[in-house]
């Protein structure tokens, strides 16, 4: 008997056993489990399932609360369709943490949840989770970023889908026009959802009108260019709203430079090779900006455009020599799709050869009078305390709203729409909206921690995070033993940042 053997036989007789060997080893299930319990918790920390179903109409069967939160967590995790979301969910610890069995979470149950997200309930459900994240959290509205953007359709069947302007640079397919709300912390507070036609323009009111009253928000309101109408202003002014906005209108239409009357060399420097100077009309205050680079790029792009047309016209030119056109008609149609089609109009003229067909390129006035006013753009706040370098930075981080958009719209599933229904676009846009919600208070938990971190590669490094079961044994002797891969320092830093344990324990997924 070998030494190694004796070692064997004195552990057996004292009662030690052995580990099972790696061939009664076998790994059951894995479970998706890191990114689950983040937003999980943030879930439980808002109060969400019970926020929903507080304002609910929905009868027997699954919580419209768990459903919701399942589709919203599915969003963040790995957006698909609402057939697929079941797969997804059997793969998902949610399950456990939820308390709702897979079997309950089918195809038919998801787009029932949809028809119950309609606007006189969502817009309820949005005005208390609100509140909750900032009691939960302990802050403030200070800022509210106000954009909209497009979201098209491959079919063609849903009433609110309208041919308009697009975003997404697809003209040719149907759309709708979603408008969304964020606070100082890129929190999502609010949206809405307007048929495809909408003009930027009239989609300001409503929703503003909304955070006042519903909301009871009077955060100053920052806006987007598109929206920024004289009448919208107005309106603001009348609702005695504050806000930063900017200005829709050139600045040669303000009459602004003649009232400020200071040589540009005088205005104060706001950073970025940028200066500015303001003016008080009322309860208005109005900055206007002037950045030399972005005047230069006018002018050259300007230059280019007009010189393109100048040559396109020579070609006319040519052709009447040789005498391909033979009516003043013809050429008149051709040098006016010429002009019209670079938009020129204000810049170049032609002026027809008595007697001939020929013509004279001519530059108008406009063309040397625009560039007085290259380089300018104008803001308008009531916030009076600003300095103009305030204003102007203040406005520049509204990138905020711009980011929440693109993830919406890129990792969130909200672009292109893959419902049909009304009812089942504005609940899933609710959906989205929502998943939105919860990444943005990760976001916002990163950001207060100062962690040097974007959602995006967080939710990476919790995505390595399983629950692997291993079943150990054979035929009737078998064991089933749960071990957590991937739990490193790294994410283990995430665990505690985003209050995933419970104390010092994660927890149970049920088995």
């Amino acid at each position: 008997m070998t030494i190694i053997s004796k070692f064997h036989s004195i552990l057996f007789s004292i009662g030690y056993e052995f580990p099972s060997p790696v061939s009664s080893l076998e790994v059951e299930d894995v479970y998706s489990y890191g990114r689950e319990l983040a937003l999980h918790k943030v879930c439980e920390e808002i109060d969400l399932v019970n926020t929903i179903n507080h304002f609910s109409t929905k009868g027997g069967g699954p919580e419209l609360g768990k459903i919701v939160e399942a589709m919203a967590i599915n969003r963040n995790c790995d957006p698909c369709s609402y057939f697929r979301l079941s797969d997804w969910y059997k793969q998902s610890a949610l399950s456990f943490f939820l308390k709702l069995p897979p079997s309950d979470l089918t195809y038919s149950v998801a787009l029932n949840a949809l028809d119950y997200l309609q606007p006189v309930k969502t817009i309820k459900m949005q005005t208390s989770l609100y509140e909750n994240i900032r009691k939960a959290y302990g802050y403030e509205c200070e800022r509210l970023d106000i954009d909209l953007t497009s979201t098209y359709f491959e079919g063609d069947e849903c009433v609110l889908a309208k041919f308009g302007y697009s975003r997404d640079h697809r003209p040719d397919k149907l759309q709708i026009v979603v408008i969304f709300v964020v606070d100082q912390k890129g929190v999502l507070v609010t949206h809405r959802v307007w048929p495809g036609n909408q003009s930027d323009a009239k989609s300001l009111e409503p929703v503003d009108r909304s955070l006042k009253s519903e909301f009871g928000l009077d955060a100053p309101r920052v806006v987007d260019r598109g929206m920024a109408t004289w009448a919208n202003l107005d309106q603001m002014d009348e609702n005695k709203e504050r806000y930063l906005v900017a200005l829709r209108a050139g600045v040669k239409a303000t009459g602004l430079l003649d009232e400020i009357g200071t040589p540009r060399s005088d205005w104060a420097s706001v950073g970025d090779d940028q200066v500015a100077a303001s003016a008080i009309r009322g309860r208005r205050k109005y900055v206007v900006v002037w950045n030399a680079s972005v005047a230069e790029t006018n002018r050259k792009e300007r230059e280019v455009r007009v010189g393109k047309v100048e040559k396109e016209l020579e070609k006319i030119q040519v052709s009447i020599k040789k005498g391909k056109i033979s009516s003043e008609k013809e050429r008149d149609e051709q040098i006016g799709f010429v002009i019209r089609k670079r938009r020129v109009t204000r810049y170049l003229e032609t002026i027809g050869e008595e007697g001939s067909l020929n013509f004279v390129i001519r530059r108008k006035k406009g063309f040397e009078d625009v560039k007085t006013y290259d380089g300018y753009q104008a803001f308008v706040t009531t916030e009076f305390d600003l300095s103009e370098r305030e204003v102007v930075g203040s406005y520049k981080i509204r990138d905020r709203i711009e980011k929440a958009i693109r993830a919406l719209k890129s990792a969130l599933g909200l672009h292109p729409q893959n419902v049909r229904t009304e009812e089942h676009v504005l609940g899933n846009i609710f959906v989205c909206a929502t998943a939105f919600q919860l990444r943005s208070v990760l976001d916002m938990k990163l950001k207060d921690r100062r962690v040097d971190m974007s959602v995006e590669n967080a939710m990476r490094e919790l995505e390595r995070l399983k629950a692997v079961y291993i079943v150990v044994g054979k035929d009737d002797e078998i064991e089933v033993h749960k071990k957590l891969s991937g739990l490193d320092s790294e994410t283990r830093t995430l665990v505690e940042m985003f209050s995933m344990a419970d104390g010092d324990k994660l927890p149970d997924d049920g088995m």
